[in-house]
């Protein structure tokens, strides 16, 4: 396994492939890799397993946070071979309403590509549409969502956003990183602009590009079978226009002084951050603290509206609490750059898998 040049740190473009040769390549880039082929790494485990094996073990995940001061939105398709999940949440913050849809599959539901150069994933059933598509050659990525059973409790919705991937747009960083043994994870993630409408109930709204924007999260690792970790995320757009974003994770992955994916955005530029700890004295619908031991990220984030899922299915069950809110605080980057928490909204994560 390659290792990272210094802790925590971006180091160049992304490789070609993520495993080469039976072997992972650890570390931390600006841009997208190649490809994301975790299911090439030869014995993940201590014993020997077919690739078809191997396969059931890798969670992936397509998610995506966007909004505007007015709205947030989160979807994302989820695929743990044993359960697929296609979710999608929109919190209107200023009418303080909710519309989306949650829908479970037994066994696998989505195929994710290794590469993110061109892909289209997503379910259409009935009355209820959700598909993420990417195409890195013409720069964009939509998201399309809607329920329009208009006899549903829910509310009725329609959503449509394009997202500018273009690079003087975009800004990307991957991460393969380690845990245990020859198992890894790797996500990608990228900050971009958008544009696009929804309407809600009849109510329409559009998105302009100069203060919309939103992150993608094309994720696969080899968790555990009791998967955990603690994660917040965030973003905004300064009244200069500067985009603002951050991802901090506290996971399962070994030795996160070194290896981790706690970034910060600060306009074009990806920043490191050290690990973290969230702590939530309170509880999980009172504010959550979220802090590192160098200074560099202190926040608060407040829970506005609850967005958990429990299911209890044998052998598999989930607990996950993941409110949408705001935050307080700050952020520093490696540069010394301080930046102000409380214009950037998001959402946090108690994820517990037992898959």
């Amino acid at each position: 396994m390659s290792d990272p040049q210094r802790p925590g740190a971006l180091r160049g473009p992304a490789p070609e492939a993520l495993c080469r040769n039976g072997a992972l390549v650890l570390g931390s880039w600006e841009g997208i890799p190649g490809k994301a082929n975790l299911i090439d790494v030869h014995r993940p485990y201590h014993y020997p397993l077919p690739r078809f094996l191997r396969t059931t073990r890798i969670k992936e995940w397509q998610a995506v946070q966007a909004g505007d001061p007015d709205t947030f939105i989160f979807a994302v398709l989820y695929d743990a071979k044993y359960l697929s999940m296609a979710s999608v949440d929109i919190w209107d913050r200023a009418g303080k309403r909710k519309a989306g849809f949650r829908q479970t599959f037994p066994g696998r539901r989505f195929f994710f590509p290794a590469s993110l150069e061109k892909s289209e994933i997503g379910i259409k059933t009935g009355h209820r549409e959700l598909s993420i598509s990417v195409d890195m050659d013409s720069g964009s990525m939509k998201l399309r969502a809607s329920n329009n059973l208009r006899k549903a409790p829910a509310a009725s919705f329609d959503l449509d956003l394009t997202f500018d991937l273009r690079e003087e747009s975009s800004s990307a960083f991957s991460v393969c990183l380690p845990l245990g043994l020859n198992r890894a994870m790797y996500s990608t993630k990228i900050l971009m602009p958008c544009g696009g409408s929804l309407e809600i109930d009849g109510e329409r709204r559009t998105f302009k590009e100069e203060k919309a924007l939103g992150i993608l999260d094309d994720h696969k690792g080899y968790y555990p079978y009791h998967l955990h970790y603690d994660w917040v995320t965030g973003s905004g757009v300064e009244p200069s226009g500067r985009r603002i974003g951050f991802n901090l994770t506290d996971n399962q992955v070994k030795d996160q002084r070194r290896y981790n994916e706690n970034r910060l955005w600060i306009g074009s530029a990806i920043h490191s951050l050290p690990p973290i700890r969230i702590t939530r004295p309170y509880g999980h619908a009172a504010p959550w603290v979220i802090q590192d031991t160098e200074g560099m990220v202190d926040l608060i984030f407040h829970p506005e509206v609850p967005h958990d899922i429990t299911m209890r299915l044998g052998l598999a069950d989930v607990d996950y609490i993941g409110p949408f809110g705001r935050f307080e605080g700050s952020l520093r980057s490696s540069s010394g750059e301080k930046i102000d928490a409380s214009r950037l909204y998001g959402m946090g994560e108690d994820k517990n898998l037992r898959l």
